[in-house]
């Protein structure tokens, strides 16, 4: 094991403010790099002071124009007729059913195996208002999704569990739901962090993401939680806004997750978002992100990261400009330490 070196570089702007009758200001902005992957962002904690001409504050689902539960594919009342189904030889009934969750295949699929996992009952339900156990269900369909698909088709080894919650976020559909994919192909970011994590173990002979987690216990900036197989912290290098970054070194693979792990995980993202909503955000994105489903990798850890995105509404400023589209750079206004703190009374 050892202790990582985490690169920052601070750099200062100078303006003359109108608020402050154009006297000096001068801005702070962070530059960090990720430890793994040399992905860069840049942190400027006074952006969230900006002003945003069509910023909605405090939004939730109840000012979004919606369709009725009565209407709504999602709901438990309208799933069978409404949705997809998986062929028969892929899945047996073609959907698949696990406690209060189902999952379907998407209509307008963009992987080879690409589902949509249901929290059937939770039509109306806020953030942080699904219960540990909706989402360990949910969770637990995709995992025996991911299954299945393993066993048919074995070249389909890359799988990963997705979360887009408000359309800020990129849902198309309100009612809460995951989606889970598969394929040959891994995506370019699961593809990174398999590749940066072998060839640090290559160069240290450690596993980086045991490497990370001794280097903020150490720190203790940025820990939230280390419970007895998922451990809690911010991003030092975030891609987001209040970037969480969950790790279970005990595993790689998604079919490493047992039950027990899995209430934990589960557990801890019901908290997390519980937070989410208290520091007032009401959007986010989340991922799983485990190795290879068809073999355990010493060097890898299954990972999952969440960070929220703008506020839902009639309008709204998205985060996400040229900096991060184009130049592959996030700029943030979140301090990963802040967030730390403040997310961490909700495992207390």
């Amino acid at each position: 094991m050892g202790r990582l070196i985490l690169e920052k570089e601070i750099r200062e702007a100078e303006i003359c403010n109108p608020a402050l009758g154009f006297a000096a200001e001068t801005q702070s902005i962070e530059y960090r790099r990720d430890p793994l992957t040399g992905a860069r962002c840049r942190i400027n904690a006074k952006r969230a002071n900006r002003v945003k001409e069509v910023a909605s504050k405090g939004a939730g689902i109840e000012d979004l124009p919606r369709i009725p539960k009565e209407g709504c594919a999602f709901c438990p009342e309208n799933v069978e007729r409404m949705t997809p189904k998986f062929p028969d030889e892929l899945i047996k009934g073609g959907r698949l059913k696990v406690g209060s969750a189902i999952v379907f295949p998407n209509l307008y699929p963009f992987s080879k195996y690409h589902g949509v996992a249901v929290f059937s009952e939770a039509h109306d339900a806020g953030l942080g208002e699904i219960s540990p156990e909706g989402i360990r269900d949910c969770v637990r369909a995709c995992v025996e999704f991911l299954s299945i698909i393993g066993e048919r088709d074995p070249r389909a080894i890359y799988g990963s569990i997705n979360w887009n919650y408000m359309p800020p976020a990129g849902a198309s559909i309100v009612h809460p739901h995951l989606q889970v994919i598969a394929d040959a192909i891994p995506t370019r970011f699961q593809e990174e962090l398999i590749r940066c994590s072998e060839s640090y173990y290559g160069s240290h002979g450690s596993s980086y993401w045991v490497d990370l987690i001794e280097t903020e216990r150490a720190l203790g900036e940025r820990m939230i939680r280390e419970g007895p197989s998922v451990v809690w912290l911010a991003s030092y290098a975030p891609r987001g806004n209040n970037e969480v970054l969950g790790i279970l070194p005990g595993a790689s693979s998604i079919s490493g997750i047992d039950d027990a792990v899995l209430m934990e995980l589960s557990d801890g993202l019901t908290r997390i978002l519980r937070g989410y909503r208290d520091l007032g955000a009401r959007s986010f994105n989340m991922s799983i992100v485990p190795g290879p489903l068809d073999r355990e990798l010493e060097y890898y850890a299954l990972n999952v990261r969440i960070l929220s995105r703008p506020n839902p509404g009639s309008h709204y400023t998205s985060d996400c400009g040229f900096m991060e589209r184009i130049h592959l750079e996030s700029v943030v206004e979140s301090m990963p330490e802040a967030v730390a703190e403040r997310l961490r009374r909700y495992f207390a």
